[in-house]
């Protein structure tokens, strides 16, 4: 029986499946690890939702032995006649188990399927990778053999890897590349190295584009490598909910373009994203957005701190004293002193700084009284605090008696956890500011921090 070490939170898994006869594996992700009780794995899949005009990715409870982990890619291999392969369906989001029945030139190939009543099919090599049966927690074939080739292979041509420059790109392999179109300046989009013509440039092959004359065949452009990147590394676990004034890029008109979380929707399955770049402010599903990061000198490298907050200089006993910490534009909290909503913060943006640790904030959530427009006060420096920084790593339970803090009435409320149903996934939290008992959704909540002499704590 396979360890429970594959199937904790945050791994990458296939589910195996049959379709058409076919074998099959889906990509997902692992939610929550088996209990002691419950033996099945929940997981949330990749590529298949549910939902009508906004879906959202399918979850459900696998048994262990349908489930094996994320295959290692091999993005430059080449295969022959009679190869056992996987070839990815983009249109079923799965691997098929298939074999290679002919080889075809600039790196094509035919492949039939196993078991099932398909036709065969003209594949790129980009979309197969060698089949491999999961037995006992190891791979069959094993990598051990490859590893081994590749290493002496390696040692044959160290002086070679010592001279190779950092910014090339083999080909076949996925980069991002910037566009220099104005209309979509500050955009990135997709697509895959088909050869290296020298002096840094490249001819690659969109994959979300096509030519204009109505026939099916990718566009390709020549390429600077100073315009491309690698493709971000992906979040594991991916991010629960992102919080308002976080930087993210978004997955919009075909292109990753770099935003803001301006407004949180749908108990965060969806946001308000100000796109930097155009000043548009498009609705984006949460699976369609991930964490920013920049590429500098061939590393990924999230965005300053200091981007975000700008702490005093000194410690001082009294946030009174402080002259101005937040900056303008900056994203922040704003803790509300009225009757019945105290111990609630509010997401704003600093407008200006009045002087005498006063500002003026633009609230993200509450509006005028003609709902017309964002509504703007006067705050004091000790009612303002920055975003807290998300503190949940993977799939998280709360406990009884956690503290924690609410989405309720455009704001998050700090309250306890009273109550907690069977599957972890509504919880009851009690305020004792207000004396009351509500019922919240799991992603209506977040842990509970305080801030304190610029620094965050649990509360």
């Amino acid at each position: 029986m396979t360890s429970d070490r594959f199937w904790r939170g945050g791994n990458r898994v296939e589910v195996e499946r049959l379709v058409s006869g076919a074998t099959a594996y889906f990509p997902a992700t692992v939610v929550n690890a088996p209990s002691v009780r419950k033996k099945h794995v929940w997981v949330e899949h990749e590529s298949l939702t549910v939902g009508g005009s906004v879906s959202i990715r399918m979850k459900e409870y696998v048994i262990p032995t349908r489930l094996r982990p994320s295959p290692p890619r091999e993005l430059n291999r080449r295969f022959k006649a009679d190869d056992e392969v996987d070839v990815f369906r983009d249109s079923e989001g799965c691997w098929v188990r298939g074999s290679v029945t002919t080889v075809l030139e600039e790196s094509r190939y035919i492949v039939e399927f196993k078991g099932g009543n398909r036709p065969e099919i003209e594949v790129d090599q980009f979309d197969l990778r060698l089949h491999r049966e999961w037995q006992d927690g190891a791979w069959v074939p094993s990598l051990l053999q490859q590893s081994n080739f590749l290493e002496s292979k390696a040692q044959s041509i160290k002086l070679k890897i010592k001279i190779k420059r950092r910014d090339q790109y083999e080909k076949g392999a996925l980069v991002e590349v910037r566009s220099e179109e104005k209309a979509y300046e500050g955009s990135w989009y997709c697509a895959r190295i088909l050869c290296l013509l020298g002096d840094d440039q490249y001819i690659v092959e969109h994959l979300k584009f096509s030519r204009d004359d109505g026939e099916s065949i990718p566009l390709r452009d020549v390429v600077e490598a100073n315009n491309m990147r690698p493709v971000p590394p992906s979040e594991l676990p991916p991010v629960v909910c992102y919080e308002p004034g976080v930087i993210v890029d978004a997955w919009f008109n075909k292109r990753w373009w770099i935003g803001r979380v301006s407004k949180v929707l749908g108990g965060g399955s969806k946001y308000s994203v100000f796109i930097i770049s155009t000043g548009e402010e498009p609705t984006i599903l949460n699976f369609n957005l991930r964490p920013h990061k920049d590429w500098i000198n061939g590393q990924w490298v999230y965005p300053s701190k200091e981007e975000c907050y700008k702490p005093p200089l000194k410690k001082l006993k009294s946030c009174e004293r402080v002259e101005k910490v937040f900056n303008n534009g900056l994203m922040v909290e704003v803790r509300s002193d009225e009757r019945g909503y105290e111990g609630s913060w509010f997401s704003a943006k600093i407008v200006s700084y009045l002087g005498g640790n006063r500002y003026t904030v633009e609230y993200q959530t509450l509006k005028t009284d003609d709902e017309r427009e964002l509504l703007k006060e006067e705050a004091r420096g000790s009612d303002i605090r920055p975003i807290p920084p998300p503190l949940i790593p993977k799939a998280y339970r709360y406990e009884l008696d956690e503290d924690v803090d609410a989405w309720y009435n455009e704001g998050w409320w700090s309250g306890r956890v009273y109550k907690i149903n069977k599957n972890y996934t509504r919880y009851g939290v009690y305020f004792k500011t207000t004396d009351e008992r509500l019922e919240f959704a799991y992603n209506h909540l977040r842990p509970c921090q305080v801030w304190r002499n610029g620094k965050w704590s649990r509360a």
